[in-house]
């Protein structure tokens, strides 16, 4: 699986991103019961000193020579679903989920200061904390975990301000997305979503894209919230072609982002490096 050379990719000072996430999804481990969160909080807890439950993820398997989707993959079980945890680091950006059939890991941006610590960091820290999941896996005997996707997302708010001013001048910062202001019936959309699907070489995997108008939780202030996921599969599930995985998916979404932005607003905004 070619890779091209990582160090020329789109840099910025001031990122727009405000969290990324490396996850792993695996057929569900059949000895993975609700003791076995207890477990393995008292392995990480140390780290990840707070704990929250949330509802599991559906399981999502990328199919090809079919239309792309996104729709989960519905399982029946005479079993009562078990739990997503939130394992909450003691630095409040790092955030651990685990379900019988997930494990992800994040770095969120919580407050105004919290700076991006790019992919590299983001990734080191994933891939400590999945070797540390499998070791509990081996050692309490919960089973192996049978990797079928793998995922990368980031996430972005370009605000208000950034080069557009609302839901009409979209444009200004995703150039392909236009609207045009003469029109004999309708106004000014209210809000917008744009979503898109591209193939990744050899069917390793999509790259989705979505842009939608939001409004920021912490200050309601309006935000464009762009999210972008590689998600698929190497050819081979060992350690390597895994980790080549995540460098590829990160780069289509890096590159991807910069392909759909206007170069005027990485600049202004962004503050971008290299062109």
């Amino acid at each position: 699986m070619a890779v091209t050379s990582l160090n020329r990719l789109p840099d910025y000072e001031v990122p727009p991103v405000i969290e990324v996430v490396c996850g792993l999804q695996f057929a569900p481990l059949e000895g993975f019961l609700a003791t076995a969160f207890g477990l393995l909080w008292q392995r990480v807890k140390e780290d990840y000193p707070a704990c929250e439950q949330q509802a599991p993820l559906a399981q999502i398997i990328e199919r090809f020579g079919e239309l792309a989707t996104e729709e989960p993959r519905i399982e029946l079980s005479s079993a009562p679903p078990l739990p997503r945890m939130f394992f909450v680091h003691q630095t409040p950006c790092w955030l651990l989920q685990v379900q019988s059939d997930r494990f992800l890991h994040n770095w969120r941006k919580q407050q105004e200061t919290d700076v991006y610590p790019h992919f590299p960091e983001v990734f080191k820290r994933f891939w400590s904390a999945w070797e540390r999941f499998r070791r509990f896996c081996r050692d309490d005997k919960v089973g192996t975990p049978q990797i079928n996707q793998l995922e990368v997302t980031y996430i972005n708010h370009i605000v208000q301000g950034e080069g557009w001013d609302g839901v009409a001048t979209i444009g200004h910062v995703f150039p392909d997305v236009e609207w045009r202001t003469q029109r004999s019936f309708l106004p000014t959309p209210e809000s917008a979503t744009w979503k898109l699907s591209f193939l990744m070489p050899g069917l390793s995997g999509r790259l989705h894209v979505s842009v939608r108008h939001a409004l920021r939780r912490r200050d309601m202030k309006p935000v464009l919230l762009c999210e972008l996921t590689a998600r698929g599969v190497p050819r081979s599930l060992d350690d390597d072609a895994i980790r080549e995985w995540f460098q590829q998916g990160r780069e289509w979404i890096v590159r991807g982002f910069a392909d759909l932005t206007h170069e005027r607003i990485q600049k202004e905004f962004w503050k971008r490096k290299n062109v």
